[in-house]
Order: structure tokens, then sequence, then C-alpha cells
């Protein structure tokens, strides 16, 4: 679904910050659609800030990265 990229050093960003959807999809190289289909299916999950809608927060995304590399292809 999502293609992983190496993530950018965009100067002002904390790194461990919790991504938008925006965000998140922009880093994996997908759609915002895409990535709300994985929070749908539990792939992520979010966490509220405030009264924003929920962003994912940096470990949720690394781990499923790591899921997605131990995973053999279908």
């Amino acid at each position: 679904m999502c293609q992983a990229v190496a993530p950018s050093d965009t100067p002002g960003m904390d790194s461990r910050a919790p991504l938008t959807v925006a965000e998140l999809a922009a880093e994996l190289g997908c759609s915002e659609a895409d990535v709300r289909a994985l929070i749908r299916d539990g792939e992520l999950r979010t966490v509220a800030c405030g009264i924003r809608p929920g962003r994912v927060p940096r470990h949720e995304v690394d781990a499923y990265l790591r899921r997605l590399r131990v995973r053999p292809d279908a």
C-alpha cells in the first residue's frame, strides 16, 4: 500500500512529534486515503492532540515499518 522512504531532515521539525495524516502520507510516499485506511485497519494507531484530529506517533510509524520488513511477500 504505502512505500516507505527515508525521512527527510526538515529544519525546525521535531522528528519525534506525532504526525498528521498529510505529513505521514508525504513521508511514506502514498495518499492520505492510504494512511487513513492503515489507521482504520488497525495498522497504525493515533493519539489525541487537544482538539485536533488524531495524529500518528512516530513509534507507531516505526513499528509499522518494522512489520513491513519482516512480512514475506505474498
